[in-house]
C-alpha cells in the first residue's frame, strides 16, 4: 500500500514563525529600541534580532515554502471546487496508524498535525489527477487484487522494557506501580538500544502476527490502554510491555476505499510531480527567494 507521508510543519518552524511575525511588528510599530536579550555567555549578550536572524538563515526559506504551499493548494481547492472529508482524513490516519514504525525518523505522534498534513496531501493528489478518468471495473479489480491490504487486524501500540534479570524485572514492577513513567524508565533501564531512546516504542504489533510470543500475546491481549504485563522470559532477558494504544480489527470495503484506489491509479498516469510547486505557476506565486528553482 502506498503510505508516504512527510511532516509539513515542524515545532521549529511554528516558532520560527511566531517570533518573526512579533518581531515585524515590533519593527513597523516603531517599538524596536535596546535590544532584547536572551541569552549571555561570560558576559557576552545574545539578542533575539540575532537569534531570529539565525533561525531564518536556517529554517526561514523551507518553512516559509511551507506556508506558500499550503495556501496555493487551498486556492486550487476551492477554485475547482475540490474537497475531501473529515471519514477520508481519519481513514487515511487509521491506515498510517497500522504501519506507523517507531523507528521512522519521520514519525509524527501529533494527531492533530498529521491529520492536516494527511489532508493537504489528499487535496493535493486530487487536484493533480482532477482530470484522470479511472473506470469503476479497473478499481475493482484493483481492490479485489490488493484486499488483504484493507483488512487491518487488531493492533497494540506498544512500548517495552527490557532488563537482564527477573530481580530487576521486579523492582522495575515496583516502581511502575508506585507511580513511575513507563517511558522514563524505558530510557533509564532498558537494555534494548533500538526502543531505549525512544522510551521502549516499538510501533504498533498485530496481535495475530509472529511479532510477539504466545505468552507475550497472553499477557498483552486482555490489557486496555495504560496497562502493562508482567515480566515475559525472553531467551535470557525479562520483558514487560506497555499498551499505548490499541487499533480495533477493521475490513475497508470497495466503497470506503474507492477514493484512495481511484487517486492511486490515476496518479501513475500523470507525469506532474506530487508536489505544490507544480502549481506555482497557475497561481502566481511571488516569494521573498525569487523565481522558484
Amino acid at each position: 500500500m502506498r503510505i508516504k507521508r512527510s511532516v509539513l510543519m515542524v515545532i521549529i518552524g511554528v516558532l520560527l514563525v511566531t517570533n518573526l511575525i512579533t518581531l515585524v511588528w515590533n519593527w513597523s510599530s516603531g517599538k524596536v529600541g535596546t535590544p532584547e536579550v536572551v541569552a549571555s555567555v561570560g558576559g557576552e549578550s545574545v539578542t533575539r534580532e540575532d537569534w531570529l536572524y539565525a533561525l531564518e538563515q536556517q529554517h526561514g526559506k523551507e518553512e516559509l515554502r511551507a506556508m506558500v504551499n499550503q495556501k496555493v493548494i487551498d486556492h486550487l481547492a476551492k477554485k475547482y471546487d475540490i474537497s475531501v472529508s473529515n471519514k477520508e482524513v481519519e481513514q487515511e490516519y487509521y491506515l498510517i496508524q497500522s504501519v506507523y514504525n517507531a523507528y521512522d525518523e519521520e514519525n509524527l505522534e501529533d494527531e492533530d498535525t498529521l491529520k492536516k498534513q494527511i489532508k493537504s496531501e489528499l487535496l493535493l493528489e486530487e487536484l493533480i489527477t482532477k482530470d484522470v478518468q479511472v473506470p469503476e471495473k479497473e478499481m475493482k479489480k484493483f481492490y479485489a487484487q490488493n484486499e488483504e491490504q484493507y483488512s487491518i487486524p487488531k493492533m497494540y501500540k506498544l512500548k517495552q522494557l527490557k532488563v537482564a534479570d527477573q530481580t530487576e524485572a521486579d523492582q522495575v514492577l515496583k516502581e511502575l506501580d508506585g507511580g513511575s513513567n513507563f517511558e522514563a524508565l524505558a530510557m533509564e533501564r532498558s537494555t534494548d538500544e533500538q526502543s531505549a531512546h525512544l522510551g521502549g516504542d516499538i510501533g504498533y504489533v498485530p496481535i495475530d502476527g509472529d511479532i510477539l510470543s504466545p505468552e507475550a500475546k497472553s499477557e498483552v491481549e486482555p490489557l486496555s490502554q495504560g496497562e502493562w504485563t508482567s515480566p515475559i522470559q525472553q531467551d535470557s532477558d525479562y520483558v514487560i510491555y506497555y499498551v499505548d494504544g490499541i487499533l480495533k480489527e477493521r475490513d475497508f470495503s470497495f466503497k470506503e476505499v474507492k477514493s484512495q484506489i481511484r487517486r492511486q491509479i490515476a496518479l501513475e498516469q500523470v507525469e506532474t510531480p506530487l508536489k505544490p510547486e507544480s502549481f506555482w505557476d497557475e497561481v502566481d506565486v511571488e516569494w521573498f527567494y525569487g523565481k522558484q528553482e
